[in-house]
């Protein structure tokens, strides 16, 4: 069925308006403190091993 003879109940909506923006926003955010975050160790980014308690 050619999409201009389908129902409007059936058409793609966004429901929250604006939230896949928010997110959009918030993962990339979140992604730039995880890289400032990040110790490097030679040259690599990674986390480093904690010494072993003992």
């Amino acid at each position: 069925m050619p999409l201009s003879q389908r129902a409007k109940q059936f058409a793609p909506f966004d429901a929250l308006a604006g939230l896949s923006a928010v997110l959009e926003q918030a993962e990339a955010e979140h992604e730039r403190d995880l890289a400032r975050s990040t110790v490097t160790y030679d040259g690599e980014a990674g986390e480093r091993e904690l010494p072993e308690e003992g």
